[in-house]
C-alpha cells in the first residue's frame, strides 16, 4: 500500500482499493463470476478458470447458463429473481458443468452487485468445488448402511437365538417381552440409520414407543417440551427405558385401562443444560410398589443411570407411577438438522 501522506488523494487511495480487490478476487483459490442480470458473464477469475476449464476470452460475454446441467436450468431464473430482490444466496450446493462437459459438486454463494445509487445491476458469484466433500459423504452413507443392514441382522439372528432358548411353554411369556425389547431396539436403531448416527430426536422416540397404546383421540398419551437431539448412545439407552416404562404402563399401569393416561413432560435446565424427563401416569389401576425387582427396573435405575451419568427415579404413587429422568448435557446432546 501507497504510505499515506498529506498529498495523498482520496481518489489514489480509492483507485489502490479497486486494485487490492482486483487482486484478491484473481489470486482466490475460489471460483469468482460476475453476471448481469441477464444472466450475462461480465467477469472471471482464474479460479474459475482452473474449476469450469474455460479460458476468461472463451467465457465472459456468453450466458452462464453454459454451465448449468440441462437438468438443472430451472435454477438460474429463481437466483436472479431473489437477486433482483436483493437477497443474498449462501452456500447452496449443487451441481455444475465444466467445459469439456464433466460435472462438478459445487457450494455456490451469490450475493447481489449494486451502482452507487443502491440498484441492483447484476451478482457475484463464489463457486468452491465439494466434490471431494461428496465422496466423502456418499461413502460414509455406504457404510452406515452396510452397519445398519448388519445390525439388523444380528438383532433377528439374537431373537431367532431367543426363540430357541425359551422354548418352553412356560416361558412363552419371558420370550415376549425379550422380543419386544429386542424390537424396540430395533425401531431405535433403524431411527438413528435414517439419520445417519448423528443421533435420534427425543420426540420421535416416545412417538415410536406409545404408538402403539395411543387412542384414535390421542389424549391418553400426551407428551410436550423443547426439541431435543439426543446422541446415538444415549438414543438407543433412553430408548429401551421408555420402552420399559411403556409396556409397563399396558400391562399393570394407566395403558391399561381405557380412561388411563400417561403424560411424559421434559426441560433443559438454562442454568446446567440437563435434561429432564418426567413420566407421569394416572387413571390406572392402584399401583402398588413391586416386592422384587425385576428387569425394567434394574434397567432404569441402574443401567440407564449408570449408562447416561444421570439420575432416574421411581416412585411408585397409589395414583400412578412417576419417574423422572436427569440426563447431563454431555451425555445426550447431538446435532441434527
Amino acid at each position: 500500500m501507497p504510505r499515506v501522506t498529506g498529498d495523498t488523494s482520496a481518489a489514489d487511495l480509492a483507485r489502490y482499493g479497486r486494485e487490492h480487490l482486483a487482486a484478491i478476487v484473481e489470486s482466490s483459490s475460489d471460483a469468482i463470476v460476475s453476471k448481469d442480470l441477464d444472466g450475462i458473464i461480465i467477469s472471471w477469475n482464474k479460479g474459475a478458470e482452473r474449476l469450469f476449464g474455460y479460458a476468461a476470452h472463451e467465457i465472459i460475454g456468453k450466458p452462464v447458463m453454459l454451465l448449468i446441467p440441462e437438468d438443472r436450468h430451472n435454477e438460474e431464473p429463481e437466483i436472479l429473481r431473489r437477486i433482483r430482490h436483493g437477497e443474498r444466496i449462501e452456500h447452496y450446493e449443487t451441481v455444475r458443468m465444466r467445459k469439456d462437459g464433466s460435472l462438478v459438486n459445487i457450494s455456490l454463494t451469490v450475493s447481489p452487485i449494486k451502482n452507487d445509487r443502491g440498484v441492483v445491476i447484476g451478482a457475484s458469484k463464489i463457486a468452491r468445488d465439494i466434490t471431494e466433500k461428496k465422496e466423502a459423504e456418499a461413502q460414509r452413507n455406504l457404510l452406515v448402511a452396510e452397519l445398519s443392514h448388519r445390525v439388523k441382522n444380528t438383532l433377528a439372528t439374537v431373537i431367532s437365538i431367543a426363540r430357541q432358548s425359551f422354548s418352553d411353554p412356560q416361558s412363552e411369556g419371558a420370550l415376549r417381552a425379550f422380543d419386544s425389547r429386542i424390537r424396540g431396539l430395533a425401531q431405535t436403531h433403524s431411527r438413528l440409520a435414517e439419520a445417519n448416527w448423528a443421533g435420534v430426536w427425543l420426540q420421535t422416540l416416545l412417538s415410536d414407543e406409545l404408538a402403539p397404546y395411543r387412542h384414535d383421540d390421542g389424549l391418553n398419551v400426551q407428551f410436550a417440551g423443547p426439541p431435543v437431539a439426543l446422541s446415538p448412545k444415549c438414543g438407543l439407552t433412553l430408548g429401551m427405558g421408555i420402552h420399559e416404562l411403556a409396556t409397563n404402563a399396558a400391562k399393570y399401569g394407566a395403558l391399561w385401562a381405557k380412561t388411563g393416561t400417561v403424560n411424559v413432560s421434559w426441560t433443559i435446565d438454562p442454568a446446567d443444560k440437563m435434561l429432564r424427563l418426567n413420566w407421569i401416569e394416572s387413571g390406572g389401576p392402584a399401583v402398588v410398589a413391586p416386592q422384587r425387582t425385576g428387569f425394567g427396573r434394574l434397567l432404569l435405575e441402574r443401567a440407564l443411570a449408570f449408562d447416561l451419568k444421570g439420575d432416574v427415579k421411581l416412585e411408585f404413587a397409589p395414583q400412578g407411577l412417576r419417574c423422572t429422568i436427569a440426563i447431563p448435557p454431555d451425555e445426550y446432546m447431538a446435532r441434527l438438522s
